[in-house]
């Protein structure tokens, strides 16, 4: 053998290792979840970190069995709207939302990448579901039927507020369910006694207008409904407590922010739930044939504080009910 061929032999062998070892660690490379929150890194942390813990719970390993990419939307749906489409577009092995909005602009943007829902309200009245034993489709997760917790919240503010009577209900225009939740409310209001008002916010803008014009019609309570964005909580507490109206919040931790009481179950075990469902579909199962899952325990928290400071004096025994009450 001369010795260009001899070079030559060698140069194919090099070449051939090389993509022997390409495609090794191709094989290699763990498959990617993406997990889309329409909150901020510091908001979403507790979330994350609950849907990892679930994850390590089934037996993947970050980046070793799976990788898991956290994108935040900061509060701004069109953000939130763009980054689901451009991870549709990157195929991820499974994608992960939270929320009825974010599900509605997954569903729209793939039929092939299957998705599992971390919470939400109820997915099969937003039409995301055929059911919840067979959901079909590439489309599963946690329903907690939050939308239906209205009429729960809506009695909980009659115990504690007996004679109020003047409830302003906040809701997103844009959300899927909002027809939903008012028929729900003005269902439950004439037994309760509340006369409803409305206010609308989609947005910091229009949350902004919204308590502007709720510092020009008094009323007894504030509800704030699962249509509205969690990002801006603390400021919305903060200004209707302002105005001397207590707040009846839906997402757990916003009793410790001022709100009065907060109704909601463990957002943080539905991640670690969601988790669950990743893991079976990472290992072949068809996300439409999961069913969906409904949490059964449901928090009351309770904030004894802010009652006092608004000169606001709760029932005994509503209190007993509470699961915790700050002092």
């Amino acid at each position: 053998m001369d010795r260009r061929t001899l070079l030559l032999c060698g140069l194919a062998s090099l070449l051939s290792a090389a993509a022997s070892l390409a495609a090794a660690q191709t094989a290699e490379r763990p498959p990617r979840v993406v997990m889309l929150l329409g909150t901020t890194e510091e908001g979403g942390r507790p979330f994350k970190e609950s849907f990892l813990d679930g994850m390590r719970q089934a037996g993947q390993i970050e980046g070793r069995t799976v990788r898991v990419d956290v994108l935040y939307g900061d509060g701004d749906p069109a953000r939130l709207r763009a980054l689901i489409r451009q991870s549709v577009a990157e195929t991820p092995a499974v994608l992960v939302v939270a929320g009825l909005t974010a599900t509605r602009h997954a569903r729209d943007a793939t039929t092939t990448v299957p998705i599992v829902v971390a919470t939400s309200g109820d997915l099969v009245d937003a039409g995301i579901v055929k059911n919840l034993a067979r959901p079909g489709g590439n489309i599963t997760g946690v329903s907690d039927l939050g939308d239906v917790g209205i009429i729960k919240r809506l009695d909980l503010l009659k115990a504690a507020l007996p004679k109020a009577s003047r409830v302003v209900l906040l809701v997103n225009p844009e959300f899927p369910n909002t027809p939903k939740i008012k028929e729900l409310a003005q269902s439950a209001a004439p037994s309760l006694g509340f006369e409803i008002t409305w206010l609308y916010a989609k947005d910091r803008a229009s949350l902004a207008q919204a308590l502007d014009a709720l510092g020009k019609s008094p009323a007894d309570a504030l509800f704030v409904t699962e249509a509205v964005a969690v990002e801006h909580a603390a400021e919305l507490i903060k200004r209707a407590t302002a105005l001397r109206v207590p707040v009846i919040h839906f997402w757990p931790g916003t009793a410790e922010q001022g709100a009065l009481l907060s109704y909601y179950p463990d957002v943080q075990d539905n991640f670690r739930r969601a988790a669950g469902y990743v893991d079976r579909i990472l290992k072949g199962a068809n996300p439409g044939d999961l069913p969906v899952y409904q949490p059964t325990r449901y928090e009351l928290v309770v904030n004894v504080k802010v009652a006092r400071s608004l000169g606001l004096t709760l029932p005994q025994n509503f209190l007993l009910r509470a699961d915790r009450v700050i002092q």
